[in-house]
C-alpha cells in the first residue's frame, strides 16, 4: 500500500499520524464538530504531501461527521470522493468505515433503513474479512441503531453482542454504544427496568469518558423515566438535553423536542410543549430529517385537542396524516426494492456468521495445530536430549571398561614377571582328601582358624578354575560338576561363594562370562565376533540370557557395547 508520495518529510508523516489518531478519538467521543475540523487539517498537510491514504481518512471522517451532523449531501460527497481513493489503495479497512458511514446517511437523511442495512452488512464482510473484531462490533452498533429506528426489537442481538465485546475488551466507546442500544431497545419493548439499568451504564460510561455528545443519553434517560410514570425525573432529563443541543447530533434533535414536548403536554404545561414542537419542526425542516415530522405534527395536534380548539386540531391532524401518507408513500416506493434486498440482506447476515464461525474454526484449529506441533518437537528434542545423554552414557561405560582392561592386563603381567623365577611349575587343583570329604555341609557361624584356611584353600582353587582354566565356558558346567573339580560338595561351595563375594551360584560364574564378553568386545577382535557365537563360547544356553545377562551387568546390549566400542 503506498501511503506517501516521495520525498514526504518525517514531520509531515507525524503530522498526518497525529491528526489522524486526533480525528478516531473525536468521532469514538462523539465530537463530530471537532472530528470536522481536525479532519480539515489532515485534509490540508496530505493533499499538500501527496499523501493520499491520509488523504482518504480525513475525507472518510470529515463524511460521516457532516452527515451525523446535518450537513448530509456535503458529507456523502466526502464520503464517495474518500471511497475512490480507498479503491485505489486497496484498503478493505478503509472501504468497511466508509460502507458503515453510507449506512449512517441513508439512516439518517433519506430514513431508507434497509439501504442502509445492506451497508452496514457490506461492511460486516469487510470486518470478517480481515479479521476484525473491533469493527466488527462496530457495525453491530450500527445495525441495533437501524433497528431501533425501525423498532425492531430482533436488533437487541447486535446490541448486547456490541456491549459484551466492548466490555470485555474494556473499550469504552463500544460499551457506551451497546448499553445506549439495549437501552432503547428494551424501552421499545416495553421492558422499561431493563431500559433504565443500561441507560444508566450508558450515562455512567459517557461521564467516565467525558463525552461531548450527552444529548441522546439524557434524551433517553427521560422517555424511559416517563414511561415508568416518573415524570419529574424525566422533565430533569429532559432539561439536561435541550441544554446539551449545541453538541447534538442532528438526528437527535428532533426526537429530543419531541419527547420533551410530549412529557410538559403529560403534565399540564402545554404551551412549553407547543414551543418545544415549534423547535422540532424547524430542526427537522432545516436538517431535512422528514422522519420526526409526524410525531411532531401528532403531538401538536393532541395539544389543540386538550385545549378544547378542535378546529385546529383538526387541521393539523390532517397535516400530520399527509405527512403519514406522504412517509408511506415513501416507503412504498421503496417496498419493492425492500423486498429485493431483504432477501440480500438475509443472506449477507448468514455468510457474515458462516464467517464468524469458519474464520474461529480456522483459529481453533491453528491453535491446536500449532500446539501440536509445538508438543511434536518437545518431544523430539527429549528423545534426541536422551538419545545424546544415553550415546555419552554408553561411550563412558565402554571407556571405563577399555580401562578396566587395560589396567587388569597390565597388572597381570607384573605379576607374571614376578612369580617367573621362584615358580618351576603351575598350580594345581588340589585333590582332596578323606578329611575334606567330611566337610561339613554348612560353614559354621564362627569358624576355627583351620577351617578359615580351609575355606581359603577352597576360594582359592575356584578362582583358578574360573581365571586360568575358564571353566566357566562350559554351559553344561553345573554346581555339582564344580563341586566335584573342587572336591566338596554342592553345599558348601555355595556357601563359600556366598561368603566370599555375596553372589549366588549363577551370578558368580556369569560374571566371569560377561567379564569375558566386554573384554572381547572392547577389542579388535570383538568386531568381527558373531554374537551368537561369543554366547555359544561363554558358555550361555541362549541368546535371550546372554543379553538380559550382559544388559543386567554392563548397562547396554551386546550389540550397543560393540557400535559404540567401533566408533572409539
Amino acid at each position: 500500500m503506498a501511503i506517501l508520495a516521495v520525498g514526504v518529510s518525517r514531520a509531515s508523516l507525524r503530522e498526518c499520524w497525529l491528526l489522524r489518531d486526533s480525528c478516531r478519538m473525536a468521532t469514538q467521543n462523539s465530537d463530530h464538530r471537532l472530528a470536522v475540523g481536525v479532519a480539515g487539517r489532515l485534509r490540508q498537510v496530505a493533499e499538500q504531501e501527496g499523501a493520499q491514504w491520509f488523504l482518504a481518512h480525513a475525507l472518510y471522517y470529515q463524511g460521516v461527521s457532516n452527515v451525523i451532523l446535518g450537513n448530509s449531501e456535503i458529507g456523502r460527497a466526502q464520503l464517495d470522493e474518500a471511497y475512490e481513493l480507498a479503491d485505489k489503495e486497496s484498503d478493505d479497512t478503509l472501504r468497511l468505515s466508509i460502507h458503515n458511514g453510507y449506512g449512517v446517511y441513508e439512516a439518517n437523511v433519506h430514513a431508507n433503513y434497509a439501504s442502509a442495512q445492506r451497508h452496514f452488512y457490506k461492511a460486516l464482510e469487510y470486518a470478517v474479512k480481515i479479521g476484525d473484531p473491533f469493527r466488527q462490533a462496530l457495525v453491530e452498533s450500527n445495525l441495533a441503531e437501524t433497528a431501533s429506528i425501525r423498532r425492531d426489537t430482533t436488533g437487541l442481538k447486535y446490541a448486547l453482542g456490541c456491549y459484551e465485546w466492548g466490555v470485555a475488551n474494556e473499550n469504552a466507546h463500544l460499551s457506551f454504544a451497546g448499553a445506549y442500544h439495549c437501552a432503547n431497545l428494551y424501552h421499545i419493548a416495553g421492558d422499561n427496568e431493563k431500559a433504565l439499568s443500561y441507560i444508566r451504564k450508558a450515562d455512567e460510561i459517557a461521564g467516565r469518558e467525558d463525552y461531548a455528545e450527552r444529548a441522546a443519553v439524557y434524551n433517553l434517560y427521560g422517555a424511559i423515566c416517563s414511561a415508568l410514570g416518573r415524570n419529574d425525573e424525566a422533565l430533569e432529563w429532559l432539561h439536561k438535553a435541550v441544554a446539551s443541543a449545541g453538541k447534538a447530533q442532528g438526528a437527535t434533535l428532533p426526537e429530543m423536542y419531541c419527547t420533551y414536548a410530549r412529557v410538559l403536554a403529560d403534565v399540564g404545561r402545554v404551551a412549553e410543549s407547543d414551543r418545544m414542537i415549534a423547535k422540532g419542526l424547524h430542526v427537522s425542516d432545516s436538517l431535512s430529517i422528514l422522519s420526526s415530522v409526524a410525531p411532531l405534527l401528532e403531538q401538536r395536534a393532541l395539544n389543540y385537542e386538550s385545549r378544547g380548539d378542535y378546529r385546529t386540531a383538526l387541521q393539523v391532524y390532517k397535516a400530520y396524516k399527509e405527512s403519514c401518507d406522504s412517509a408511506y408513500a415513501d416507503r412504498q416506493q421503496r417496498s419493492i426494492n425492500e423486498l429485493r434486498i431483504q432477501y440480500d440482506i438475509d443472506r449477507r447476515e448468514h455468510e457474515a456468521d458462516m464467517h464468524t464461525l469458519m474464520l474461529r474454526d480456522e483459529q481453533r484449529k491453528t491453535v491446536i495445530l500449532l500446539i501440536s506441533l509445538l508438543s511434536v518437537i518437545a518431544i523430539l528434542v527429549m528423545l534426541w536430549r536422551n538419545y545424546i545423554r544415553q550415546k555419552r552414557l554408553y561411550r563412558n561405560i565402554v571407556l571405563a571398561n577399555r580401562d578396566a582392561v587395560a589396567r587388569e592386563q597390565e597388572l597381570l603381567g607384573l605379576i607374571s614377571s614376578a612369580a617367573a623365577p621362584t615358580s618351576s611349575r603351575p598350580a594345581q587343583v588340589p585333590v582332596s582328601t578323606p578329611e575334606e570329604a567330611d566337610l561339613p555341609s554348612v560353614i559354621s557361624d564362627e569358624p576355627t582358624a583351620t577351617q578359615k584356611m580351609k575355606n581359603e584353600s577352597v576360594f582359592d582353587s575356584l578362582r583358578q578354575l574360573m581365571e586360568r582354566d575358564e571353566v566357566y565356558r562350559d554351559s553344561n558346567l553345573t554346581r555339582e560338576r564344580l563341586a566335584d573339580m573342587l572336591g566338596t560338595n554342592r553345599t558348601y561351595l555355595s556357601q563359600i561363594i556366598a561368603d566370599r563375594t555375596g553372589k549366588g551360584y549363577y551370578q558368580f560364574v556369569n560374571g566371569y562370562r560377561i567379564k569375558e564378553a566386554v573384554k572381547v568386545l572392547s577389542g579388535p577382535a570383538g568386531l568381527d565376533y558373531p554374537l551368537k557365537a561369543l554366547a555359544a563360547d561363554l558358555g550361555f544356553k541362549s541368546m535371550t540370557t546372554f543379553y538380559k545377562t550382559f544388559q543386567e551387568a554392563v548397562g547396554m546390549t551386546p550389540s550397543a557395547y560393540r557400535d559404540t566400542a567401533s566408533k572409539l
